[in-house]
């Protein structure tokens, strides 16, 4: 999560989160963690999204 939050753009949905919770002054665990889950949930959302395509 350190990695997105330094390298990636400032419109990528991760980032935004990741900011947007470090703003409201959570601990670094837990808008780290919270961004993590985020990331995994956009992630199996697109490959299930590609794994349905294969199917079709």
């Amino acid at each position: 999560m350190s990695v997105i939050f330094q390298r990636s753009s400032a419109d990528e949905p991760v980032y935004q989160f990741m900011d947007k919770k470090r703003a409201e002054g959570k601990p670094y665990r837990v808008y780290m963690m919270a961004s993590a889950n985020k990331f995994l949930r956009i992630y199996y959302a697109t490959v299930k999204k590609h794994l349905d395509s294969l199917e079709a």
